[in-house]
């Protein structure tokens, strides 16, 4: 008996390392190591242990009631082999990357439970003490090992920064609540009609992902750095900016992404102007989206340094964009420089979207400020753009339904934007237009109101919607009309893929609308 229970502890432990401490440290990497935040995800996430606690406590009762029992022993070792063989069938949306930093935290935190998992050797209920434990350890482990990382960090930055001085190419930031990314992909492959380019692929916008990049990847030959830049607060585009010394900058837009984090718009229009602030103290350009100017800090900034910031817009703005939609969903821009000082331009852009008007045309002009003479050589470049995975992502296959994979991230401009797209292409197609969405993300105070606009909007373009996990965005699907649009109420993207399935068409259009609120709210049952 003695033997079986020292069985079943090591059986936990195994649990506890090989499946618990990985699952909590997949999420504590998801919340960038931030103490504070990982602890707030402990509570809406759910990521307090229940299954393999419980059933340990139901053990013990039981036992303390009628005694050893290599029965009830046995039932709990199964029970914790079906928990770790559930938990290894999991797919997280964003897995753990073992990293050299993940495996230190890893390995000090199994450390620190080393003690308490001993004791319950002799006492079993330490064993539930220490599964509960196990998210506080790698906190601690984290915080332990925070002078030793720093040290780290501060060692591969002044590397890649000296990497840049040597290299020295041309550096061009780009920032924005949204779009920066795919402007980024833009811009980068038509900047490579003038010279080899480097940039950071997917949404990497931190000093620790541009020094990576930088180290690993920077070449002699590229001739054109570009760095997206991402604002987790005041400051922090500034700080990138100190890091990176752009000559050049993009600012797609201000909008209420991320109002959750800022508090306020006025909070975000703050934060991104530092990159147009630092360009052009800089002597350098900046290319902004028009609509920003009716925030204060950009409209200083115009008026203080006039054509180093250069304004694109419909109207009212120093380089008009035109744009008309072609067949398939993609578009014919022109843009007229208001004052002159280059030629009318046009193309053709493959990607879905009347947001990437904008993204395009921002890509464009600063192109043509860069290299006037790509002008006649750039409808070559942009009609072959390639669409840009999970943003508004056209997956096509002969004799299948359409689908529009707009996963990665959302908001009200580009959530709307994607449904009247989605709208359009169903009906050249003759079929359904098929949303499938949970909302948007970190909208704070905007929250509500945002998701009633947008159930207006996807009331007038969609046939059927999938709402996923309605409870978070009770204004969306209560705004929704469901005597004109077939509302159906799911938990997750699991179980509308899987409803879809059953009753979907090779006409209809699917819309994949955001799954950021899935990977950051759902609940486990750990």
């Amino acid at each position: 008996m003695i033997i079986l229970a020292k069985l079943i502890v090591m059986g936990a432990l195994g649990y506890l390392l090989q499946t618990r401490l990985r699952t909590l440290l997949a999420y504590f990497q998801q919340e960038e190591y931030d103490g504070a935040r990982y602890v707030g995800a402990l509570q809406s996430v759910r990521l307090y242990d229940v299954r393999a606690s419980a059933a340990i406590l139901i053990a013990l009762v039981i036992m303390l009631m009628t005694g050893p029992s290599a029965v009830v022993m046995l039932i709990l070792a199964a029970t914790l082999g079906a928990i770790i063989w559930d938990e290894k069938r999991y797919r997280f949306k964003k897995p753990l990357a073992m990293t050299e930093r993940a495996r230190r935290i890893y390995l000090l935190a199994a450390a620190f439970l080393v003690l308490p998992f001993l004791i319950s050797f002799y006492w079993l209920i330490f064993a539930i003490i220490t599964i509960q434990l196990a998210p506080f350890a790698l906190i601690a482990a984290n915080q332990v090992l925070a002078p030793f990382q720093q040290r780290i960090n501060d060692k591969y930055i002044v590397e890649a920064r000296e990497k840049l001085a040597r290299m020295d190419p041309q550096r061009i930031g780009i920032t924005g609540s949204f779009g920066k990314t795919t402007v980024k992909h833009i811009l980068a492959e038509i900047l490579e009609g003038s010279a080899p380019v480097f940039y950071s692929r997917g949404s990497i916008n931190t000093v620790l992902g541009l020094t990576r990049h930088i180290r690993q990847r920077l070449q002699w030959s590229h001739k054109y750095f570009i760095a997206e830049m991402g604002a987790y607060g005041e400051g922090s585009i500034k700080r990138l900016c100190d890091f990176a010394q752009p000559t050049l900058g993009i600012v797609t837009a201000v909008g209420d992404a991320h109002t959750e984090r800022f508090g306020s718009i006025e909070a975000i229009a703050r934060a991104k102007s530092e990159l147009v602030e630092y360009v052009c103290s800089n002597n350098g350009t900046a290319i902004i989206n028009v609509d920003v100017l009716r925030h204060e800090p950009f409209a200083k900034l115009k008026e203080q340094y006039g054509k180093q910031v250069i304004s694109v817009g419909a109207q009212d703005a120093d380089v008009i964009v035109n744009a008309q939609t072609a067949a398939g969903g993609g578009w014919t821009i022109g843009l007229h420089w208001v004052d002159g000082s280059h030629a009318d331009a046009s193309f053709d852009l493959p990607l879905l979207g009347d947001h990437n008007v904008m993204n395009a045309a921002l890509a464009v002009v600063l192109t043509l400020h860069v290299d006037p003479a790509l002008v006649d050589d750039l409808p070559f470049f942009t009609k072959t753009v390639s669409q840009i995975p999970h943003r508004l992502q056209k997956v096509e296959n002969p004799g299948e339904p359409l689908i529009l994979d707009d996963a990665y991230n959302a908001n009200e401009l580009g959530f709307k934007s994607a449904v009247a797209t989605m709208h359009d292409l169903a009906k050249e197609r003759g079929g359904r237009a098929i949303l499938v969405t949970p909302g948007v993300a970190e909208l704070g105070l905007e929250h509500d109101a945002v998701h009633a606009r947008l159930a207006q909007t996807c009331n007038d373009f969609c046939d059927t919607i999938y709402v996923v996990n309605p409870s978070r965005i009770r204004s969306f699907a209560d705004g929704l009309d469901k005597g004109q649009v077939n509302v159906i109420e799911v938990a997750s993207f699991y179980e509308a893929r899987a409803k879809i399935d059953a009753d979907i068409q090779t006409k209809d259009v699917v819309l994949y609308e955001n799954d950021l609120p899935d990977l950051l709210e759902e609940q486990r049952f750990l």
